[in-house]
């Protein structure tokens, strides 16, 4: 096939041992693009080889690197410390993922969980493996900004087949970088590697038929139609074999890289597992990909399911509800800009307080309202759309921000009725203020009526229901320009014994992963002596800010650290980012960030049963705040309301927590 030559160079041949490739070698790349290396990083996003090499660029080093391979893994570390040695110096790493079982969220989860510190990118059908000859992971390729290959193989010398040292003796790519910065030749253009075999086998398919009426109809009814219908966020419908059909290539793509159905979060399994889980199984994505690589055939019509009758988009998904707040008047949206945040108030102020069993919130227009969030707030005038207001509403000096529900596109905790004996409390004398974020739709100004549905629980519950908010708060963190794997952590405490239900992180358009783990401190020294990891989203994706929900409740000790560590992107190579050359502060609006974790809990009882009973009168402390007492009698049932005043919104923020430790930032 036809190439493109970058520049003019001389080759020297040398041998390679397990490998095919040469040092000192130009690099062709093929014209055609199914031949062409392309490379594809945890954003979905693609790039050409290219797109590594910027005007500072001295050389690009490719670290093939397998999630399974042992010897992999112990070199994460030093690479880490070379990347962070030479990253100034005009030295880009990248991890390269090859091999053919590893797709999007995998890479992504391994990169996470591994700690790399620089790009992680997948070789979409090893082109790029083949093209440099590659055999092994971990292999290194240096590339130098001519794309002449300057060195490939093993890392240094502490790794051979069936034998290690201690430490290492000879650091073949050190020397190797320090050649090409200082623009001298590399005196070791090639060492054979040592690791685990490239694997380059097709991806195992079903062999028999697959069909849409039998194998995958019944898949798109249990995981995709709740969205992809009329009036919700889908932006296309799934019900019938030409809705799939014609777009069979766009959703093998986006099942193959585990973009749809949306979800990111990963639990540790020996916390139970998600509630309410969408993912697709191993074999369901193969059945898809199969069928749409055959071109999607039809099947027979006997073998469909029976249509599932969907319920109006205008219906309450938790049943008609004893109270519904609707905004009074339609609030505009220009075409295009930025809004700030805006509020209105529900006024409420009931003489007692209400117990409520399921709430739902419904965007009245879900394609400009990114989301809403409601505050509990005494009941009064006070007008939530300055900035003290602001600030009062969401705490100074991290207290508590009250919450009692939201919507976030795609999360069924959109619409979420609790389980028996469980219960949020509205308390008396309160109002509730709607909060929404609205991104115009960069086509045409519109309108938005959007509202919220309470059904009152029949009894007082054995279990109340907490919303609890913690955040980094305002002046304790910037995120430097171009930072690519820039880490923050935060750290969570209880004052009684709880159960944890469900888990929301909350990052704006440079959070890139997050991690929730149970840590164990040395007293005298601080440093944790044991961990463990509860929960993690490995690719953060600000699109859809689910609430997680554990079908079992996690139990945390008073006083039991929960450790949060947050990583954001602020490099080019995220493509949400506006500006990657910006210090980015804390802030309400997306360009600037937050970070921010939700928890669902309930005080805990004598037993771990959902519904287990609590006392008469509980008291159930609030982090930052005084004890407060819950009046399981001040119960009356409530008649169906209608309408609320409407408050001009302002600049508005997310949430904040308690007073404690603050970490370091590292980068």
């Amino acid at each position: 096939m036809p190439s493109t030559v970058y520049k003019i160079a001389s080759l020297m041949v040398v041998c390679v041992g397990v490998t095919s490739g040469y040092a000192d070698r130009l690099i062709e790349i093929p014209d055609a693009p199914e031949e062409r290396p392309l490379l594809k990083s945890i954003y979905a996003g693609s790039h050409d080889l290219q797109d590594f090499l910027e005007d500072e660029t001295k050389a690009v080093v490719f670290v093939f690197i397998s999630q399974v391979c042992p010897v992999a893994q112990q070199y994460v570390p030093r690479l880490n410390e070379l990347d962070q040695t030479y990253r100034t110096q005009g030295i880009q790493f990248v991890a390269v993922y090859s091999n053919s079982r590893v797709n999007l969220m995998s890479m992504a989860r391994h990169a996470h969980d591994a700690d790399i510190h620089f790009l992680a990118m997948l070789d979409h059908e090893h082109r790029l493996a083949d093209l440099l000859g590659v055999e092994v992971t971990p292999e290194v390729v240096v590339v130098d900004a001519k794309m002449i290959k300057r060195y490939q193989g093993a890392i240094d010398d502490q790794f051979t087949k069936r034998g290690r040292t201690r430490k290492a003796d000879k650091e073949y790519l050190l020397d190797a970088i320090e050649a090409v910065v200082n623009d001298g030749q590399v005196a070791r253009p090639h060492v054979p590697p040592s690791g685990c075999r490239l694997e380059r086998h097709k991806k195992l398919l079903p062999t028999r038929e697959v069909t849409y009426h039998r194998d995958i109809e019944p898949i798109f009814q249990r995981k995709c139609q709740c969205c992809h219908r009329a009036g919700n966020v889908a932006p296309f419908e799934l019900l019938t074999y030409e809705d799939a059909y014609y777009s069979s290539a766009t959703i093998a793509e986006v099942v193959e890289e585990r973009r749809m159905p949306p979800w990111h979060g990963d639990v540790n399994p020996k916390f139970g597992k998600f509630a309410h889980d969408r993912r697709l199984t191993e074999e369901e994505i193969g059945l898809i990909l199969a069928w749409a690589d055959a071109d999607g055939p039809r099947g027979e019509p006997a073998d469909a399911p029976a249509a599932i009758d969907w319920p109006d988009s205008d219906a309450w998904s938790i049943g008609e509800p004893d109270f519904i707040y609707k905004m009074e008047k339609p609030f505009q949206i220009p075409r295009s800009g930025v809004l700030d945040y805006q509020f209105f108030r529900i006024r409420l102020n009931f003489p007692e307080d209400r117990w409520v069993q399921a709430v739902e919130l419904k965007p009245g227009n879900v394609e400009v309202v990114h989301h809403i969030t409601m505050h509990l707030v005494e009941s009064s005038d006070k007008n939530y759309s300055t900035i003290a207001g602001m600030l009062e509403l969401y705490g100074v000096d991290n207290a508590q921000a009250r919450m009692i529900g939201d919507y976030v596109p795609g999360d069924p905790f959109s619409a979420k009725t609790f389980s028996e004996g469980l219960a949020l409390r509205l308390p008396r004398n309160s109002d509730v203020i709607f909060e929404i974020h609205y991104t115009p739709n960069n086509r045409e100004a519109t309108t938005d009526r959007s509202s919220v549905g309470f059904r009152w629980s029949e009894a007082p519950p054995q279990n109340e229901l907490r919303s609890m908010v913690f955040r980094k708060p305002v002046g304790r963190f910037m995120i430097p320009p171009g930072a690519h794997h820039f880490r923050m952590e935060d750290s969570y405490y209880f004052r009684e014994d709880v159960y944890l239900d469900a888990i929301r992180a909350h990052f704006h358009l440079r959070g890139k992963s997050y991690r929730l783990e149970l840590v164990e401190r040395d007293e005298i020294t601080g440093q944790i002596t044991q961990r463990e990891t509860v929960f993690t989203i490995p690719a953060w994706d600000l699109d859809w800010q689910r609430t997680y929900e554990l079908d079992e409740p996690l139990a945390v000790m008073a006083g039991q650290e929960l450790l949060a560590t947050g990583h954001f992107d602020n490099s080019k190579w995220n493509p949400n980012n506006p500006d990657s050359t910006r210090a980015v502060p804390w802030g309400q609006q997306t360009y600037d960030e937050m970070f921010n974790s939700r928890f669902i809990v309930r005080q805990a009882g004598a037993s771990h049963d959902r519904t287990s009973p609590a006392p008469p009168s509980p008291t159930f402390p609030l982090p930052g705040s005084q004890t407060t007492a819950v009046n399981a009698d001040a119960f009356d049932e409530a008649d169906e309301v209608d309408g609320a005043d409407e408050v001009d919104g302002a600049d508005g923020a997310d949430e904040v927590n308690e007073p404690r430790p603050v970490r370091a930032n590292t980068d």
